[in-house]
């Protein structure tokens, strides 16, 4: 009879981990590869019906006019709202507006407009 002085530990923790791992990274894969896809088949309806990619996506059209006035279409909401900083959520990204003494002067469900000194518009992924 064989006795041993340590108790015996199992693996069990380390292959769950390892095939955790795997299951996930097959999800994100699968994720990227439908996203993928799905770009495709709107490029391909666009280029049927004659339509920038970007409209049919519903990607937000920014329009500015000057330093003063931005106008964009396709948004969702207004996250952040202050004199020198407007946030607005778009259904591929956030856009982020910054100034002085912004406003915004109106603001339909389609489109809204901002107006005041503006000194930067970008973009922050994570709509």
């Amino acid at each position: 009879m064989f006795f041993r002085d340590k108790p015996v530990k199992s693996n069990h923790d380390k292959y769950k981990g390892k095939a955790n791992k795997e299951l996930y990274d097959l999800c994100k894969q699968k994720e990227k590869e439908r996203k993928a896809e799905r770009i495709s088949y709107l490029e391909i309806i666009s280029q049927n019906l004659m339509l920038p990619p970007d409209i049919i996506a519903g990607a937000p059209i920014v329009t500015i006019n000057g330093r003063n006035s931005i106008s964009i279409e396709n948004h969702r909401k207004i996250m952040e709202y202050t004199g020198e900083k407007i946030k607005i959520s778009t259904k591929i990204c956030n856009l982020c507006i910054e100034g002085k003494n912004l406003k915004i002067t109106y603001y339909t469900k389609e489109e809204l407009k901002v107006t005041g000194i503006i000194h930067s518009v970008y973009y922050q992924q994570g709509a």
